[in-house]
Protein backbone atom coordinates (compact mmCIF):
# COMPACT_ATOMS: atom_id res chain seq x y z
CA UNK A 1 0.00 0.00 0.00
CA UNK A 2 2.46 2.97 -1.25
CA UNK A 3 0.44 5.85 -0.71
CA UNK A 4 -3.66 6.77 0.06
CA UNK A 5 -5.72 6.13 -3.43
CA UNK A 6 -9.04 7.33 -3.95
CA UNK A 7 -11.67 4.81 -2.87
CA UNK A 8 -11.10 5.88 1.45
CA UNK A 9 -13.16 7.63 2.96
CA UNK A 10 -13.62 11.54 2.55
CA UNK A 11 -12.72 11.78 6.68
CA UNK A 12 -11.97 9.75 9.34
CA UNK A 13 -12.48 10.83 12.62
CA UNK A 14 -12.42 8.53 16.00
CA UNK A 15 -12.35 9.24 20.07
CA UNK A 16 -10.19 7.99 22.91
CA UNK A 17 -11.28 8.25 26.24
CA UNK A 18 -9.62 9.89 29.58
CA UNK A 19 -8.86 7.94 33.04
CA UNK A 20 -9.22 9.20 36.22
CA UNK A 21 -5.92 8.70 37.33
CA UNK A 22 -5.73 5.13 38.27
CA UNK A 23 -7.59 2.57 40.80
CA UNK A 24 -3.86 1.16 42.03
CA UNK A 25 -0.59 1.41 40.48
CA UNK A 26 2.49 0.76 42.17
CA UNK A 27 5.36 -2.23 41.39
CA UNK A 28 4.57 -6.10 41.66
CA UNK A 29 7.63 -8.52 43.75
CA UNK A 30 8.77 -9.98 40.02
CA UNK A 31 9.58 -5.60 39.52
CA UNK A 32 7.06 -4.89 37.18
CA UNK A 33 5.53 -1.55 37.54
CA UNK A 34 2.13 -1.58 36.78
CA UNK A 35 -1.71 0.41 37.46
CA UNK A 36 -5.10 0.11 36.80
CA UNK A 37 -7.26 2.14 34.41
CA UNK A 38 -10.16 3.94 35.96
CA UNK A 39 -12.07 4.96 32.35
CA UNK A 40 -13.96 8.21 32.46
CA UNK A 41 -16.20 10.33 29.94
CA UNK A 42 -13.68 12.94 29.22
CA UNK A 43 -12.45 12.35 25.64
CA UNK A 44 -10.40 12.85 23.33
CA UNK A 45 -11.61 13.55 19.14
CA UNK A 46 -9.18 13.31 16.46
CA UNK A 47 -10.36 14.46 12.87
CA UNK A 48 -8.05 13.60 10.10
CA UNK A 49 -8.50 15.49 6.96
CA UNK A 50 -6.90 14.40 3.52
CA UNK A 51 -4.69 16.43 1.36
CA UNK A 52 -4.22 14.44 -2.13
CA UNK A 53 -1.77 17.70 -2.77
CA UNK A 54 0.70 16.69 -0.38
CA UNK A 55 2.59 14.26 1.54
CA UNK A 56 2.79 15.93 5.22
CA UNK A 57 0.38 15.69 7.55
CA UNK A 58 0.07 18.59 9.96
CA UNK A 59 -1.24 18.23 12.97
CA UNK A 60 -3.32 21.15 14.84
CA UNK A 61 -2.78 22.45 17.86
CA UNK A 62 0.83 22.12 16.56
CA UNK A 63 2.72 22.00 20.13
CA UNK A 64 0.94 18.31 19.60
CA UNK A 65 4.47 16.76 19.08
CA UNK A 66 3.85 13.40 20.09
CA UNK A 67 0.82 12.92 17.79
CA UNK A 68 2.73 14.02 14.73
CA UNK A 69 5.52 11.15 16.02
CA UNK A 70 3.44 8.32 16.38
CA UNK A 71 1.36 9.27 13.06
CA UNK A 72 4.72 9.54 11.26
CA UNK A 73 5.43 5.61 12.79
CA UNK A 74 1.82 4.09 12.01
CA UNK A 75 2.64 5.76 8.31
CA UNK A 76 6.18 4.34 8.17
CA UNK A 77 5.29 0.84 9.91
CA UNK A 78 2.03 0.21 6.77
CA UNK A 79 4.62 1.91 4.17
CA UNK A 80 2.30 4.65 2.99
CA UNK A 81 2.74 8.39 1.90
CA UNK A 82 -0.09 10.01 2.75
CA UNK A 83 -0.60 14.07 3.68
CA UNK A 84 -3.73 16.17 5.38
CA UNK A 85 -4.71 17.62 9.01
CA UNK A 86 -5.13 15.92 11.78
CA UNK A 87 -6.97 18.07 14.19
CA UNK A 88 -7.79 17.41 18.04
CA UNK A 89 -10.03 18.37 19.95
CA UNK A 90 -9.92 17.26 23.68
CA UNK A 91 -11.65 17.43 26.67
CA UNK A 92 -9.27 16.37 28.76
CA UNK A 93 -6.71 18.58 30.72
CA UNK A 94 -3.11 18.30 30.18
CA UNK A 95 -0.67 17.76 33.18
CA UNK A 96 -3.42 16.66 35.69
CA UNK A 97 -3.08 12.60 35.44
CA UNK A 98 -6.12 12.18 33.31
CA UNK A 99 -4.21 10.38 30.20
CA UNK A 100 -4.86 13.50 28.12
CA UNK A 101 -1.42 12.88 26.13
CA UNK A 102 -2.07 8.80 25.73
CA UNK A 103 -5.77 9.88 24.68
CA UNK A 104 -4.50 12.12 21.71
CA UNK A 105 -2.53 9.92 20.71
CA UNK A 106 -4.74 6.72 20.47
CA UNK A 107 -7.42 8.81 19.22
CA UNK A 108 -5.46 10.20 16.46
CA UNK A 109 -4.14 6.65 15.25
CA UNK A 110 -7.54 5.70 14.53
CA UNK A 111 -8.81 8.03 13.03
CA UNK A 112 -5.99 8.14 10.49
CA UNK A 113 -6.31 3.93 10.52
CA UNK A 114 -9.91 4.25 10.05
CA UNK A 115 -9.54 6.37 6.72
CA UNK A 116 -6.98 3.89 5.70
CA UNK A 117 -9.17 1.30 6.50
CA UNK A 118 -5.62 -0.24 8.08
CA UNK A 119 -6.20 -3.08 10.56
CA UNK A 120 -5.94 -1.72 13.49
CA UNK A 121 -6.50 -3.07 17.29
CA UNK A 122 -4.74 -2.07 20.90
CA UNK A 123 -1.99 -4.49 20.36
CA UNK A 124 -0.91 -2.40 17.19
CA UNK A 125 -1.18 0.81 19.39
CA UNK A 126 0.50 -0.23 21.57
CA UNK A 127 3.24 -0.73 19.39
CA UNK A 128 3.03 2.59 18.28
CA UNK A 129 3.14 3.98 21.60
CA UNK A 130 5.92 2.03 22.58
CA UNK A 131 8.15 4.49 20.16
CA UNK A 132 6.82 7.43 21.44
CA UNK A 133 6.03 7.83 25.54
CA UNK A 134 4.81 5.31 28.49
CA UNK A 135 0.96 4.83 27.82
CA UNK A 136 -1.82 4.76 30.53
CA UNK A 137 -3.60 1.93 28.15
CA UNK A 138 -6.09 3.88 27.26
CA UNK A 139 -6.11 1.82 23.94
CA UNK A 140 -8.57 -0.51 26.04
CA UNK A 141 -12.25 0.64 26.44
CA UNK A 142 -13.08 -1.44 29.55
CA UNK A 143 -10.59 -1.66 32.85
CA UNK A 144 -7.13 -3.07 32.55
CA UNK A 145 -3.81 -3.81 34.65
CA UNK A 146 -1.36 -2.11 32.19
CA UNK A 147 3.01 -2.27 32.42
CA UNK A 148 2.69 1.60 31.63
CA UNK A 149 6.99 1.33 31.27
CA UNK A 150 6.66 -1.09 28.82
CA UNK A 151 3.29 -0.08 27.30
CA UNK A 152 1.89 -3.58 27.52
CA UNK A 153 -1.62 -5.15 28.56
CA UNK A 154 -0.92 -7.33 31.40
CA UNK A 155 -4.67 -8.61 32.08
CA UNK A 156 -8.38 -7.73 31.29
CA UNK A 157 -10.62 -6.74 34.33
CA UNK A 158 -13.70 -5.78 32.60
CA UNK A 159 -16.13 -3.09 32.46
CA UNK A 160 -16.15 -1.17 35.82
CA UNK A 161 -19.23 -0.64 38.02
CA UNK A 162 -20.96 2.54 37.22
CA UNK A 163 -19.29 5.47 39.76
CA UNK A 164 -19.48 9.24 40.26
CA UNK A 165 -16.42 10.82 41.32
CA UNK A 166 -16.67 14.21 43.26
CA UNK A 167 -13.16 15.58 42.44
CA UNK A 168 -10.56 18.26 43.10
CA UNK A 169 -7.61 19.25 41.19
CA UNK A 170 -4.66 20.07 43.77
CA UNK A 171 -3.22 22.41 41.74
CA UNK A 172 -0.16 22.79 39.38
CA UNK A 173 1.36 20.50 36.46
CA UNK A 174 2.37 17.08 36.65
CA UNK A 175 5.15 15.66 33.81
CA UNK A 176 3.89 12.12 34.32
CA UNK A 177 6.59 10.50 32.52
CA UNK A 178 9.25 12.28 34.66
CA UNK A 179 8.14 11.97 37.72
CA UNK A 180 7.50 8.16 37.30
CA UNK A 181 11.65 7.91 36.23
CA UNK A 182 12.82 9.86 39.57
CA UNK A 183 9.74 7.85 41.94
CA UNK A 184 11.91 5.79 44.20
CA UNK A 185 11.27 1.86 43.92
CA UNK A 186 9.03 0.41 46.53
CA UNK A 187 10.18 -1.64 49.36
CA UNK A 188 9.83 -5.72 48.90
CA UNK A 189 7.00 -5.21 51.86
CA UNK A 190 5.19 -2.61 49.77
CA UNK A 191 5.79 -4.94 46.60
CA UNK A 192 3.85 -7.98 48.09
CA UNK A 193 1.05 -5.49 49.08
CA UNK A 194 0.46 -4.38 45.82
CA UNK A 195 0.48 -8.13 44.97
CA UNK A 196 -2.20 -8.44 47.02
CA UNK A 197 -4.55 -5.55 46.12
CA UNK A 198 -4.16 -6.22 42.63
CA UNK A 199 -5.59 -9.79 43.27
CA UNK A 200 -8.30 -8.78 45.47
CA UNK A 201 -9.25 -6.05 42.61
CA UNK A 202 -9.63 -8.33 40.04
CA UNK A 203 -12.00 -10.56 42.41
CA UNK A 204 -13.94 -7.11 43.37
CA UNK A 205 -14.69 -5.48 40.16
CA UNK A 206 -15.52 -9.37 39.00
CA UNK A 207 -18.40 -8.71 41.36
CA UNK A 208 -19.00 -5.58 40.87
CA UNK A 209 -18.25 -4.67 44.20
CA UNK A 210 -17.61 -0.86 44.53
CA UNK A 211 -17.42 -0.54 48.08
CA UNK A 212 -13.91 -3.26 47.78
CA UNK A 213 -12.94 -1.50 44.90
CA UNK A 214 -12.87 2.15 46.70
CA UNK A 215 -11.16 0.22 49.84
CA UNK A 216 -8.32 -0.78 47.39
CA UNK A 217 -8.09 2.65 45.45
CA UNK A 218 -7.97 4.45 49.07
CA UNK A 219 -5.14 1.87 50.22
CA UNK A 220 -3.31 2.83 46.76
CA UNK A 221 -3.73 6.41 47.29
CA UNK A 222 -2.28 6.08 50.84
CA UNK A 223 0.51 4.74 49.78
CA UNK A 224 1.02 6.94 46.92
CA UNK A 225 0.91 10.02 49.55
CA UNK A 226 4.54 10.28 50.74
CA UNK A 227 5.96 9.70 46.86
CA UNK A 228 3.70 12.69 45.33
CA UNK A 229 2.02 14.72 48.62
CA UNK A 230 -1.73 15.70 47.41
CA UNK A 231 -3.28 19.00 48.65
CA UNK A 232 -6.63 17.89 50.18
CA UNK A 233 -5.46 14.49 50.70
CA UNK A 234 -7.13 14.45 54.39
CA UNK A 235 -9.97 16.05 53.67
CA UNK A 236 -10.78 13.39 51.09
CA UNK A 237 -10.01 10.78 53.31
CA UNK A 238 -12.41 12.26 56.28
CA UNK A 239 -15.15 12.26 53.15
CA UNK A 240 -14.85 8.33 53.68
CA UNK A 241 -16.61 8.47 57.13
CA UNK A 242 -19.66 8.99 55.30
CA UNK A 243 -21.20 5.69 54.39
CA UNK A 244 -22.08 6.57 50.91
CA UNK A 245 -18.46 6.99 50.07
CA UNK A 246 -16.62 4.11 48.75
CA UNK A 247 -13.28 5.50 48.37
CA UNK A 248 -10.58 7.70 47.49
CA UNK A 249 -8.91 7.57 43.65
CA UNK A 250 -6.32 9.58 42.49
CA UNK A 251 -3.91 10.77 39.28
CA UNK A 252 -0.79 8.81 41.04
CA UNK A 253 1.71 10.68 39.14
CA UNK A 254 -0.86 13.85 38.46
CA UNK A 255 -2.84 16.01 40.85
CA UNK A 256 -6.29 14.98 40.75
CA UNK A 257 -8.16 13.31 43.77
CA UNK A 258 -11.74 12.43 44.14
CA UNK A 259 -14.12 10.72 45.87
CA UNK A 260 -16.31 7.49 45.14
CA UNK A 261 -19.59 7.30 45.14
CA UNK A 262 -22.32 4.69 43.99
CA UNK A 263 -25.30 6.59 41.86
CA UNK A 264 -27.51 3.79 42.66
CA UNK A 265 -27.26 4.07 46.37
CA UNK A 266 -30.51 5.08 47.90
CA UNK A 267 -28.84 8.26 49.78
CA UNK A 268 -26.80 9.19 46.66
CA UNK A 269 -28.57 12.47 46.31
CA UNK A 270 -28.39 13.49 49.51
CA UNK A 271 -24.37 12.48 50.26
CA UNK A 272 -24.02 14.73 46.75
CA UNK A 273 -25.32 17.48 48.12
CA UNK A 274 -23.63 17.18 52.17
CA UNK A 275 -20.24 16.38 49.91
CA UNK A 276 -20.52 19.56 47.74
CA UNK A 277 -21.78 21.66 51.49
CA UNK A 278 -18.23 20.26 52.57
CA UNK A 279 -16.20 21.46 49.60
CA UNK A 280 -17.73 24.78 49.82
CA UNK A 281 -16.92 25.27 53.50
CA UNK A 282 -12.94 24.69 52.83
CA UNK A 283 -13.18 26.91 49.52
CA UNK A 284 -12.73 23.97 47.19
CA UNK A 285 -13.75 23.58 43.96
CA UNK A 286 -15.62 20.15 42.93
CA UNK A 287 -15.47 18.51 39.46
CA UNK A 288 -17.52 15.68 38.68
CA UNK A 289 -16.81 13.03 36.58
CA UNK A 290 -18.69 9.69 35.87
CA UNK A 291 -17.68 6.62 33.80
CA UNK A 292 -21.25 6.18 32.48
Amino acid sequence: MPEAIANYTQLGVDWARGTFGELLQGQLPDGSHFLVTLPISLQSKATFLPDRNTRVINVYPSNKKKVREAIDYLLRRFNIHLGGLLMIQSEIPEGKGLASSSADIVASIRAVSKYLSLPINPSMIEEVMRQIEPSDGVMYEECVVFYHREVSLAGRLGELPPMIIVAADTGGMVDSIQHNRKSPQYIDSERDTFQRLLEDLKVAIARRDLDEIGRISTMSAEMNQKRLYKEYFDFFMSLNHKKEVCGTVIAHSGTMIGSILNPYNSRATEAMSEILQEFQDQDIEPIIYTNM
